[in-house]
């Protein structure tokens, strides 16, 4: 057995080991706990895949979406979670060993305050720690136009489309988001320094402006030295539809920026993109486009290159616990190299937060490369999130309140910890839709049946799950007598 097959091994038996103790939430515990021990389908697909949920509280800095009162409980308690994988995957030349990676790094996000969020990925390299270059670090201020503005300032994805690419459920990524172009690799699926301002509409409308520079380490944020790893410096723009309740969403987005080459001279490029989606009750499927001009791409050795390229993407879920993600794309770089891959991955969620995923990636004339992670995320410390009003495990036992009106105390209490942060705390709606009048259109019977089985494929089944029999119909029993 060689040293990266035993080292390769090793890791699986650690995760599986981690993976076999119960955790205090399901889903990345520095979100997850601030929202009560959510599941992870609250925000994911499949892990890391996010829903439409998910996109939209990504799009707007976490600001949409999460209660902030929970958020700053739980970063009381040092809210740093740990993230690890463990990936094998197959050599073009079959003659060749297969290549074994793994990565940790701690991930920590939430709110600082009622108007500040923040998030962090650091990875830990092997010879020190933290890496030379973290993932992503950034804070975001919410405060502008009613709530509805949020500066954002640090390293972060680049804001075209970053919600469904910066959480891709394949292993190979999305090969529009890493196209390069001569000499040019800086892409529209780079983690780079800079700030942006989001601003969040009416109907499910988010518009995003960005200054972007570089990709590297903290040192070189703003160093435009080729020769120091300076990637020049860009311009973004986006408009996307992500209403969290509708099943169509997408947009359009554009990007000017120049690139530093050898010579000293720059590449002037642009980019242009548009995406559709559309979420079903299992499934979702996507379209993407791009479109590029590069003016010096290979510093004076060609001319000026057109490039272009499109994918077309299926997730399909026929059991809670695996996934089915196919996808095909070709790229066309404008001098000369076209690519198109055929990507399959069957990903099995051995817990909710225990993944592994098998992926082929097939291209026009090379050999299909087979890939395989294993992927564990959970909490830094267990059992520290902050004290719940609701019982996190569906099948507790709870006595039946003894009168209707208590069935609407403890229904408040329950829908305060667990609604509120969607349908707002006066049921005004907000990420979720306006609940008053319910009394009218909704039976008792009815109103347990839609959080027991929820439409379409945002709002999480709460039962069975966070919530017991009896918790369900004490919310239901508050609901109806509070907005009727």
């Amino acid at each position: 057995m060689t040293s990266g097959t035993k080292r390769l091994l090793g890791m699986a038996v650690a995760l599986l080991a981690v993976g076999a103790f119960p955790t205090a939430a399901s889903a990345i515990p520095v979100l997850a706990n601030g929202q009560g021990g959510v599941d992870c389908s609250l925000c994911h697909t499949a892990p890391p895949n996010l829903n439409a949920y998910g996109r939209y509280i990504l799009a707007t800095n976490l600001s949409k979406g999460l209660d902030a009162h929970l958020q700053m409980m739980e970063n009381k308690q040092f809210p740093v979670a740990l993230e690890v994988t463990a990936n094998a995957s197959n050599q073009p030349d079959p003659t060749l060993p297969k290549i074994y990676s793994d990565l940790v790094q701690f991930l920590s996000a939430g709110y600082l305050g009622p108007k500040m969020t923040y998030y962090a990925s650091v990875p830990v390299e092997e010879g020190g720690f933290p890496s030379t270059a973290v993932d992503q670090v950034w804070l975001a201020y919410n405060g502008f136009s009613n709530g509805n503005g949020s500066v954002q300032v640090g390293k972060f994805p680049t804001p075209i489309f970053a919600p469904w690419m910066s959480q891709s459920l394949s292993l190979a990524g999305y090969g529009l988001a890493g196209m390069p172009v001569g000499l040019n690799d800086s892409t529209i699926g780079d983690n780079r320094w800079g700030v942006s301002y989001t601003q969040t509409g009416a109907k499910g409308l988010v518009g995003n402006v960005a200054y972007l520079t570089n990709s590297g380490a903290t040192e070189q944020a703003f160093d435009n030295d080729v020769d120091a790893g300076g990637e020049g410096e860009a311009w973004s723009g986006s408009l996307q539809y992500m209403e969290p309740m509708s099943h169509l969403s997408g947009g359009v987005a554009a990007m000017s920026g120049t690139y530093p080459l050898p010579s000293g001279a720059n590449d002037n490029y642009t980019r242009e993109a548009a995406l559709v989606a559309y979420s079903g009750r299992r499934y979702d499927l996507m379209a993407m486009g791009l479109l590029g001009h590069d003016g010096n791409p290979n510093d004076g050795a060609t001319g000026a290159a057109q490039s272009h390229g499109f994918s077309f993407e299926t997730i399909y879920g026929p059991l809670a616990w695996m996934h089915v993600n196919l996808r095909y794309e070709t790229m066309d770089d404008g001098l000369g190299t076209v690519t198109n891959n055929y990507i399959g991955d069957l990903v099995f969620s051995l817990r909710p937060n225990l993944v592994f995923t098998v992926e082929d990636l097939a291209s026009v004339g090379a050999t299909p490369a087979i890939s395989y992670q294993l992927l564990w995320a959970g909490p830094w410390f267990r059992g520290r999130s902050p004290a719940h009003e609701v019982s996190s495990t569906a099948g507790a036992a709870a006595s039946a309140p003894s009168s209707p009106a208590a069935e609407v105390a403890a229904g408040a209490k329950i829908f305060g910890a667990n609604c509120s942060a969607c349908h707002g705390a006066d049921g005004q709606g907000g990420v979720g839709p306006n609940l008053h009048g319910i009394a009218t259109r909704m039976t008792d019977a009815q109103t347990v049946h839609f959080i027991e089985h929820p439409a379409g494929s945002v709002m999480p089944k709460f039962y069975p799950g966070v919530l017991n029999a009896q918790q369900v119909k004490d919310v239901a029993a508050f609901v109806r007598s509070t907005f009727s």
